[in-house]
């Protein structure tokens, strides 16, 4: 994907050198999963560290177009694996962060598509080992298995770490090249912390588990494929992991009905019901839940 120059306009000299190269979009596409440079300053990290612990305090500076409590609260407990999800979109913070046009612009080169839009996020908290019997891990998943009622197979995820991480954190981890594979979501759990189920059945299949931790600088992203498996062992460090994951819609994505096997009708949780609707159809476009991240 080509920019033209009205939008390469939109970045500073700068972060043009910043964009992935031909080759580093081929290894995308062939192994699932990109690490950029760094693309965001010390000072917007720090300034999204201060916007999250806003966040955890209960507060807003906007709100949904409906009442929303899902996720982490307080009363959950301090030390506890934290998801709140749609936070970006509730605090100005990290709507800076999400929103600083080279994001956008990686994962549109990436995907190939002329514009992205937010399709939701996730502000991710992971607190210090303490009790080697519930480690709190996110198990091995794919994006893909949870957004059935997305049409496009190109969307993709910008996780972005407030700080250093590497395997000590719990760092994201990617299987390399599970982006092919077909039935990639079979038994797969983003809340199960059995970490070996993906080698288990990936055993069976006969294919050969590559796994690679994504260690990552401050100000560094990692971005993965929607079909790729990914998930995260404990945090072995005296500090707790802070992230936000910013999963991304491609320009051509669209609703489209999804039934279960028994029939029923599957739903994206929230957002059906956040988004507004286009004769009775979730508008995945809608500008206040999935704004356009590029052109910014």
């Amino acid at each position: 994907m080509q920019f033209t120059p009205q939008e390469l306009a939109l970045l500073t000299s700068e972060e043009l050198e910043l964009l992935p190269t031909d080759e580093d979009v081929a290894f995308y596409r062939e192994h699932g999963f990109y690490k950029s440079k760094k693309i965001f300053t010390d000072a917007e990290i720090a300034m999204a560290i201060a916007g999250s612990e806003r966040f955890y305090r209960g507060e807003r500076d906007a709100t949904l177009p409906r009442n929303f409590k899902s996720g982490w609260q307080p009363e959950d407990g301090e030390h506890v694996l934290r998801k709140n999800d749609y936070a970006s979109l509730r605090n100005k913070e990290l709507t800076a962060l999400i929103r600083k046009p080279i994001l956008g612009a990686i994962a549109a080169r990436l995907c190939g598509s002329p514009s992205v839009r937010l399709w939701h996020d996730q502000l991710l908290f992971k607190p210090p080992l303490d009790d080697p019997n519930k480690p709190a891990n996110v198990g091995w998943h794919t994006d893909r298995q949870y957004w059935r009622t997305c049409t496009s197979e190109r969307m993709l995820t910008a996780w972005i770490p407030f700080h250093d991480c590497d395997e000590k954190m719990g760092t994201i981890t990617m299987i390399d090249g599970s982006n092919h594979w077909s039935d990639a979501a079979n038994g797969l759990d983003f809340f199960n912390n059995d970490l070996s189920t993906v080698e288990q059945a990936s055993h069976s299949a006969g294919r050969r588990i590559v796994k690679v931790p994504i260690n990552l600088k401050k100000g560094e992203v990692s971005f993965h494929h929607c079909r790729t498996i990914h998930g995260s062992g404990p945090n072995l460090s005296s500090q707790p992991r802070r992230s936000i994951a910013v999963h991304i819609q491609d320009e051509d994505n669209r609703s489209q009905p999804f039934h279960y096997p028994d029939r029923s009708e599957v739903t994206y949780d929230d957002l059906d019901d956040l988004c507004r609707r286009i004769d009775g159809i979730p508008d995945y476009a809608d500008p206040r839940m999935c704004p356009r991240l590029w052109p910014s």
